[in-house]
């Protein structure tokens, strides 16, 4: 059976490389980013506009989302355009909110490097220091990699 991972999951795997400490906030910045996502944003804008140092500001909320909004944003579509004209409104809408706990398929290439530079460039328009911003993008990228490897290797004998 293949490896599969909900987009939780994979933001909590970015977080553990990038900021160990920050984990046990995870499951609260998750929430709050699923009841109102732009409540969070505000909340990294206003930690990144502070005066506080770019540098010092916390992983957590920048990863949930950046990471969280760019994984979640390509399943929403992928599962609006196999549901387009087969379901109504309503059931695409249910369908979407099902992409938040439905583990994830492996993203081939283009979709890693598409999700890879949406974070890139949301993170340089918040106005993270290039390099945190590429460090970021590139967790992300390794952890879709890693996935799809996982997957490769268990359908693989």
């Amino acid at each position: 059976m293949p490896e599969q991972r909900t987009p939780y999951e994979i933001v909590e795997s970015v977080l553990t490389e990038l900021s160990p400490e920050e984990v046990r906030h995870l499951p609260e910045l998750w929430e709050i980013y699923l009841r109102d996502p732009r409540e969070l944003e505000r909340s990294s804008e206003q930690l990144l506009g502070s005066g506080v140092l770019a540098e010092l500001a916390a992983w957590g909320p920048l990863v949930v989302t950046f990471v969280g909004g760019a994984l979640l944003e390509a399943v929403r579509e992928e599962i609006t355009e196999r549901a387009r004209g087969v379901f109504g409104f309503a059931a695409r809408r249910r369908a979407a909110a099902q992409a938040v706990e439905e583990p994830l398929r492996a993203f081939d290439p283009v979709q890693r490097r598409r999700i890879g530079a949406a974070v890139l460039s949301r993170a340089r328009a918040f106005g993270m220091p290039e390099e945190r911003a590429q460090l970021l993008a590139d967790a992300v990228v390794g952890e879709l990699q890693r996935l799809a490897d996982a997957t490769a290797q268990d359908v693989d004998p």
